[in-house]
């Protein structure tokens, strides 16, 4: 006796329901494997990074590179919802530099203001071309882009499968800010310094990756989020080639995170992509 449609049709839901159950834990489980694999990585150049800091960097960030491609491959995601194709690259740049410029130029001017006032003594004479050039490379290329690539690319994209547009900026910025844990512990070597200090920064970490998500998520690609994780690097790096004492740093760019969540970033949000 053959079997009814109704009936094959009933047999087919489960073994769906079960396929598709299986496609969403992937979407979420390989990018937390990955995440801890660059963690790994990162341990194992320990030596490297105290070395050659340089080295070191540009050795794990190729690697979470490599990472993200290789999720990018194994959940089969387009490089559109990867964000490596923008919808809109004119929008997602012009938002990039201005909400990074937001930021950065209030922060150097409080620094330039704290230097002409006596407060700091900045060492400009520090500061030419090639250091600048290096600079530039290093913080927009080796970090922001790789960085964006891996967590705001490959992780919110597969994320998106899993948990919708709306969950997965938050769950990527907090495995973002996750990450920085790197820094202040090592099992492989049994260093553990996690202080006051390092959950305040990796609570700020995760605070920023949420909001690199939510440039992602409007933009629809990495681009934005790229330039102002870049931009923001770059300003600090400065700032820390020219000796401003850390404690001006991060009230500098305090100030400009003041501007940014009060100002710019709600331009942003009313703005529309067209």
């Amino acid at each position: 006796m053959g079997v009814g449609k109704g009936e094959a049709s009933t047999q087919k839901e489960p073994a769906l329901q079960g396929k598709t159950a299986g496609r969403k834990t992937l979407y979420v489980v390989l990018p937390v494997l990955l995440t801890i694999v660059q963690a790994v990585v990162v341990w194992i150049s320990e030596p490297i990074y105290v070395r050659d800091p340089h080295l070191g960097s540009r050795l794990t960030h190729t690697i979470l590179v490599v990472l993200a491609f290789l999720g990018i491959i194994a959940s089969k995601l387009s490089l559109a919802e990867a964000g490596i194709i923008s919808p809109n690259p004119r929008y997602s740049l012009y938002w990039g530099l201005y909400l990074s410029m937001s930021v950065c130029v209030p922060a150097l001017a409080f620094v330039s203001i704290l230097n002409a006032s006596g407060l700091v003594s900045l060492e400009t004479s520090r500061l030419n071309v090639y250091i600048l050039a290096d600079a530039l490379v290093i913080n927009f290329v080796s970090n922001a882009l790789c960085e964006e690539l891996f967590f705001m690319g490959y992780v919110l994209g597969s994320l998106n499968r899993a948990i919708g547009h709306d969950a997965s900026p938050i769950v990527s910025g907090i495995i973002f800010g996750a990450v920085h844990l790197v820094r202040y512990a090592n099992p492989l070597t049994g260093k553990y310094s996690l202080d006051a200090g390092a959950v305040v920064w990796v609570l700020i970490s995760c605070f920023v990756g949420i909001y690199f998500g939510l440039l992602r998520r409007k933009c629809g690609d990495i681009y934005c989020p790229t330039l102002f994780h870049g931009s923001q690097d770059f300003t600090m790096n400065v700032m820390s080639i020219l000796k401003c004492p850390e404690n001006a740093i991060i009230m500098a760019m305090g100030v400009g995170w003041v501007i940014f969540l009060t100002i710019t970033y709600r331009q942003f949000k009313k703005s529309k992509v067209h």
